[in-house]
């Protein structure tokens, strides 16, 4: 920053209170499922990132966002993968 003066941090650079702390309340594992069993599991990949060297990340991010482009490449066929179900079941 020029002037050498103190970096002021934006909102929307800070996390909730809590997020990274793993194992927490409120912490990044704790999501919500989405209804569709091939999303959890492409979201959940992002759960290795806290394990994995910050160069490493960018392969996962790669990684999840295929398998939810394929994902949403097969919603407008009519078809999904719903908790208990099997691939190709009916979407409603």
């Amino acid at each position: 920053m020029p002037g050498g003066g103190p970096r002021r941090r934006s909102k929307l650079m800070e996390s909730e209170p809590g997020a990274d702390a793993p194992g927490q309340p409120g912490a990044a594992s704790a999501r919500p499922a989405t209804g569709d069993v091939r999303v959890d599991k492409a979201v959940s990949g992002l759960e290795e990132l806290a394990e994995l060297p910050v160069a490493e990340h960018p392969a996962v991010f790669e990684r999840v966002h295929q398998r939810l482009t394929e994902a949403l490449g097969d919603a407008g066929t009519g078809e999904r993968t719903v908790p208990g179900g099997s691939p190709g079941q009916q979407g409603s």
